[in-house]
């Protein structure tokens, strides 16, 4: 009998404890949660302009030939895995990268190992330099600008 009393007692004390509402500490205020209009309706759509596009290497802004590209090469954004894949004109180039906003680091650039021709391999070590030295990003009339920590222009593209 004492443990069924016991065991009333403690469900009792654990029911009372579980209805009552507290008041609200005001040193700590409840923010609510904000509310979206019915009217508003949020995007799926990418946020980075540049992914999922095929941009093609125009232009590298170091080097003694800048504007003389070999034709092949590109980058590509992958938005679902945040990857980028391409070519430096010669071999296949690999990687990934971080964006937000108008800020971009790219990482783990490797490309294949094919031997290139002439000017191929100088336009290749060119091309993976401007990537590592790429901090930034900017679309302007279907051309994308890679930019350096200054915001000089290392690399040019267009959209393909």
């Amino acid at each position: 009998m004492f443990k069924q009393a016991l065991v009333l007692a403690v469900c009792s004390i654990w029911v009372t404890a579980c209805t009552t509402t507290s008041t609200p500490d005001p040193r700590f205020p409840v923010t609510p949660e904000p509310v979206i209009p019915a009217q508003v309706v949020l995007s799926t759509q990418k946020v980075l302009n540049l992914e999922d596009t095929m941009w093609q290497l125009v232009a590298l802004t170091r080097g003694v030939n800048a504007n003389q590209i070999q034709d092949g090469a590109f980058l590509n954004f992958q938005s679902v895995n945040s990857r980028i894949k391409g070519s430096t004109g010669c071999n296949r180039l690999m990687g990934g990268y971080k964006a937000q906003g108008e800020f971009i680091k790219l990482t783990e650039i490797a490309s294949t190992k094919i031997f290139c021709p002439s000017g191929g391999i100088v336009q290749e070590a060119l091309f993976i330099e401007a990537l590592n030295d790429t901090r930034g990003w900017r679309i302007e009339n279907k051309h994308l600008f890679l930019l350096d920590e200054k915001g000089d222009k290392v690399a040019v593209f267009e959209e393909r």
